[in-house]
């Protein structure tokens, strides 16, 4: 399949969702946002460069990645070694998804990603709904203790 073929089968899914496509899309192609409550669900299609050195197989083929990620917070001021220990620990037990770190931006996300070739449209809501799960219960579970803050929508 080609970019527009997955691009497509993604807004079909947010239609099957309830959800209008055309009020998803993000800036640029490949880029859709989308919201559970307050949970900003951010879902992402490229294609990737094939001298990447974190590539792990070779291929002629064009290579496309799915992507869903959602932020939980900004990176709690102290005890942060208790805090990156209490992620790894989370994150053995998550299912499809894992925390990554955005120093640049110190923020906090979950997400799911994986090569597109043979996505589905059941992989696409399980991706979405997996992180909006895990980011709305990762924020509710460590707010108090670390004090961190939900991130805004336009943050």
């Amino acid at each position: 399949m080609d970019f527009k073929t997955y691009s497509e089968l993604i807004e079909s899914t947010f239609g099957f969702l309830g959800l209008n496509p055309v009020e998803t899309r993000g800036s640029e192609d490949g880029q859709w946002v989308i919201y559970n409550g307050d949970t900003e669900i951010y879902v992402d299609l490229w294609e990737q460069e094939k001298e990447n050195a974190w590539l792990y197989f070779e291929t002629d083929e064009p290579i496309f990645v799915f992507q869903s990620i959602s932020p939980v917070c900004h990176m709690p001021d102290s005890n942060l070694e208790n805090f990156y220990e209490e992620l790894l620990h989370n994150n053995l037990n998550m299912l499809y998804t894992s925390y990554t770190i955005n120093k640049e931006q110190n923020i906090v996300a979950v997400k799911y990603r994986r090569p597109a070739k043979g996505l589905t449209q059941e992989e696409i809501i399980e991706a979405i709904e997996s992180v909006g799960y895990y980011s709305e219960t990762t924020y509710k579970a460590l707010e108090d203790r670390y004090k961190i803050e939900k991130l805004k929508k336009d943050e």
